[in-house]
This record gives structure tokens, C-alpha cells and sequence, in this order.
């Protein structure tokens, strides 16, 4: 009898191991909030700069003093703006509306410095309202950049750091309050060194109070407060790591400020991924001298694969001209850079492989699950084992010159090294170079290299924090809209 209630014992425990295998990793380290998740979900965000600067002759940071009067926009149209956003897949976009020069964009109450001292419209006008209904319109979401540094009111000789904390304040509550939903604030550091972290508090609290769900931009003295960060160029380059994960950088010499912007950290102690700002004309605001140097296709393509495909979410400028719209190069080119991205990622070529996989945390984690295109699954090992081998076996020879990857974000940062290699015998294995001992993945990590023919792939994961939680991996053929 005590036999058969032991083998009885034994079996309800087996029957329970199934269930166990197939719980989901426990979340590693830090792990984005919500706001993040959304915002990483974004991948593109159209910049604006547009404002006095525009009517100035080839003026990107003015000093404060230009008339209100130039200010005059012939044929404003925000929804052509917006046309331009949809045809380029782009789903939010963020408006200067105060640059550095002070002048604002909306008829704020607490200057003259604005839109109602303006030539447009007799100053009955108001850009932030026509944005932010025009991206209500098309579907966008609307964000603001409101710059910290004004060089308008430092003119004043009764400015303070202490009246302008309250000047400030007092705009940012008429931004947050006035104009719907905004979806993102953007604190630029250039300039503003005087204004402390107590300041930035004093306006965090305004934000969170009044956009609970508005992502913070923020760097330097504003850093303790930022959903995500700077990465430390204009270029359109994150690093190579590119970490969500950074040290606080207050501490830190100028080569390393630049370098934990770019890269973050893989033991930082905040979750402040990296934002790439990049402008598509070599200047922030428009010159119609620039018409002839708007960034080709393939320089964009370039940045994607350098922003999107480094962790990061790209911030493209698009400057509206004199008259208040997108110049049709600029409208061009983001849209071709759409369609040759849709091309390239339309098909996982690993889609029909067979795969195999040496760490499987169970049938509802197994490997197969990283090229189904679902949203909610994922392939995992198991716990304590960081390392795997997953091959892809196709029925018949490949070409490709491009890779993309993504982990599971929500459950923070987990591989640490990874590697991509073909074969055609499955014992004779060659690497990729360019996918050869990478570290991060995160969001997504994409990798171009001259094109292999292979029957089999090989994704390695060498090293991690965690066992493995891979959301996609595939290997594809680059649109010819990129090719040189």
C-alpha cells in the first residue's frame, strides 16, 4: 500500500514538471516602464524645428534679438506635414515650439516673445495648436520641445535663474495643460548648464502631474528625470553596445560622458534608453541652400540601421521651409526609406527552416517561436543556462546581407554575447564578421554584410545575465533602394 501511494506521489509530482517548464524567465536586472515600452514600439519620430530661425539667413541657433515681425509663414499647413509622416510610416512627432532664441510658437500669456507679436496671421495665430490638431487628425502623436536654455529672457536685466524656474514653469503648464495629449517633452541640454536638477524637479512635477503618460527627454542636469537619454552625436550613430541600461553620467569626464551616452552601461543602475536625433538636411532649421544635400535613401537607410537597428529610437528632423511646409525631397526620401525597409523585412527568410536548439525551456518557448511574426511569443532557455545554439536548416540554398534580432525588453537585458554563422553541411561553420561576438540586442539589433548563400544559420548565444528570451531572429535580402 505505501508503495502505491508513493508511486502515486510520484507521478502527481511529474505531472507537474511540464507546467513548470513552461512559466515565463523571471524579468532579469531593470526592465523599461510602460512609457518606454511604448515609446521604443514608436521606432521613428519626426523632429520639427521651426520658428524664428527659419526667416533668418542661414540661422540655426538664434541669439534671442530677432524681430517678432519676421515671423510669417505664407501657406502653413500642418497637415501637410502630417502627410508627409504617414506616407513614411512615421507615427509621432515632436514641434520646437521655444528653441533657445526664445520665441515661441504658441501665444503664450507670460511673453511678448511670440506668435501674437508676429506678421502671420495678424498674431491671432498659434503653430502648437495646429500641430497637435493635425497629428490628431492623421492618427500621430504630438510631442513638444520646449528648450530649457532661452536666450531671449537671459536678455533681460532682471533675469534670474530663480524667475526664469518660474517663467518656465508657467510655460510648461500651458504646453501640458492647453494642448491634449502629449506624448513626449524634450529637455535639450545645450546651454543650460545653469539650470540645476532642483529646477528640473520643480518642472518633472508639472509634467507627470499633468501628461502622466509623456515620455521625458533629458540629459545633463535634467538626466535623474529622463524616460531616455541622448546619444551623445547628431549623426545618427548609438553605439556599438548600445545599452538601455546607464551609470548616472554626472560624475563622469567629458570622453566618458559621450561614451555612456552613446553606449549606456550593461551594469548601469537606471533604465534610460537612447533617443537619436539626427537631422535629414545638414542643418536643424531650413536653408534653401541645402535643397541639393537632403540625405539619399541609402544615408538613411545608413542611420536606420545605426539608430533603429542599434536599441535606439530614431528622431529625424524634417525642417518646414519659409512658407511652413516640407520640402518634397525631404517628403521623398522618408517615404522611399519606408517602402525599401517594408522590402527588406517583409520576408524572414529562416521562415520555413527547421529548427533545432541545444537550451529550450519547453514546447511553449521553443525556438520555432522567434519566426512565427507573432507579437506575444518568444523563444526562451532555461533558467540558470545563458547559453545556446539554435541552427535553421532550409530546404534549399539562400542569399542574404542582412540580419535582425530582438529580445524580449520586458524582461530586461539577458544576452551579453552573441554570434551569427552559415554552413552548408551543418559541421563546417563560417562567421559572419559584422555578427561576430556582438553584445547587446535589446528592442532590436540589426547587422548588413556582403551577401552569403548558406542552407544553414546558426545563432549563438554565448554569454548572458539570464537565459535567453528572443523574440525574432531572421535573416533577409536588402531592398534594392539600398544598394549603392
Amino acid at each position: 500500500m505505501k508503495v502505491k501511494v508513493l508511486f502515486a506521489s510520484v507521478i502527481i509530482a511529474l505531472s507537474f514538471l511540464p507546467c513548470i517548464a513552461q512559466q515565463a524567465p523571471v524579468p532579469y536586472g531593470l526592465t523599461p516602464s510602460g512609457r518606454q515600452l511604448e515609446w521604443y514600439d514608436r521606432e521613428m519620430i519626426a523632429f520639427f524645428h521651426f520658428g524664428i530661425n527659419t526667416f533668418e539667413e542661414y540661422v540655426n541657433e538664434g541669439d534671442g534679438k530677432a524681430s517678432t515681425a519676421i515671423f510669417n509663414p505664407t501657406a502653413l499647413d500642418c497637415r501637410q506635414w502630417m502627410q508627409t509622416l504617414k506616407a513614411a510610416g512615421i507615427p509621432a512627432a515632436i514641434l520646437t515650439a521655444k528653441h533657445a532664441d526664445g520665441f515661441c510658437l504658441w501665444p503664450s500669456k507670460y511673453t511678448d516673445y511670440s506668435v501674437k507679436n508676429a506678421t502671420w496671421k495678424n498674431g491671432k495665430g498659434d503653430v502648437v495648436r495646429e500641430f497637435v490638431d493635425a497629428c490628431e487628425e492623421y492618427g500621430l502623436k504630438a510631442g513638444i520641445y520646449l528648450g530649457p536654455h532661452d536666450r531671449h529672457e537671459h536678455l533681460s536685466p532682471l533675469y534670474t535663474t530663480e524667475r526664469y524656474k518660474e517663467y518656465y514653469a508657467h510655460q510648461l503648464d500651458e504646453l501640458m495643460s492647453d494642448y491634449g495629449k502629449v506624448w513626449e517633452t524634450w529637455w535639450d541640454g545645450a546651454g543650460a548648464d545653469e539650470l540645476t536638477t532642483p529646477i528640473y524637479r520643480h518642472w518633472y512635477k508639472i509634467v507627470r502631474e499633468k501628461q502622466p503618460d509623456c515620455v521625458i527627454f533629458g540629459t545633463k542636469n535634467s538626466y535623474p528625470f529622463a524616460d531616455v537619454r541622448w546619444m551623445g552625436n547628431e549623426a545618427g550613430e548609438a553605439g556599438d553596445p548600445c545599452w538601455a541600461t546607464t551609470d548616472s553620467i554626472a560624475i563622469r569626464d567629458e570622453a566618458q560622458y559621450y561614451k555612456g551616452l552613446n553606449e549606456g552601461s550593461v551594469e548601469g543602475n537606471a533604465y534610460i534608453p537612447a533617443e537619436t536625433d539626427v537631422s535629414i538636411r545638414p542643418s536643424w532649421f531650413y536653408h534653401a541652400e541645402e535643397d541639393s544635400r537632403v540625405k539619399s535613401v541609402h544615408e538613411l537607410w545608413d542611420i536606420y540601421c545605426t539608430s533603429v537597428g542599434h536599441n535606439s529610437v530614431l528622431l529625424l528632423n524634417f525642417p518646414p521651409d519659409r512658407r511652413g511646409l516640407i520640402h518634397p525631397t525631404d517628403s521623398l526620401h522618408a517615404a522611399l526609406l519606408k517602402q525599401g525597409v517594408d522590402e527588406t523585412f517583409k520576408t524572414n527568410l529562416l521562415a520555413k527552416a527547421k529548427i533545432k536548439a541545444t537550451n529550450v525551456r519547453g514546447a511553449k518557448f521553443g525556438p520555432e517561436r522567434m519566426v512565427d511574426g507573432e507579437k506575444e511569443t518568444y523563444f526562451a532557455g532555461k533558467d540558470k543556462e545563458v547559453k545556446a545554439d539554435i541552427v535553421f536548416t532550409l530546404p534549399e540554398k539562400i542569399e542574404f546581407d542582412c540580419l535582425m534580432i530582438q529580445e524580449v525588453i520586458e524582461l530586461g537585458h539577458r544576452t551579453t554575447k552573441w554570434s551569427v554563422e552559415y554552413s552548408d553541411d551543418g559541421r563546417n561553420w563560417i562567421s559572419i564578421p559584422e555578427a561576430t561576438d556582438k553584445q547587446a540586442i535589446g528592442h532590436k539589433w540589426i547587422v548588413r554584410f556582403a551577401p552569403v548563400k548558406a542552407k544553414q544559420v546558426r545563432l549563438r548565444i554565448l554569454d548572458g545575465k539570464a537565459c535567453p528570451a528572443i523574440h525574432t531572429f531572421g535573416v533577409y535580402k536588402q531592398s534594392p533602394l539600398f544598394q549603392s
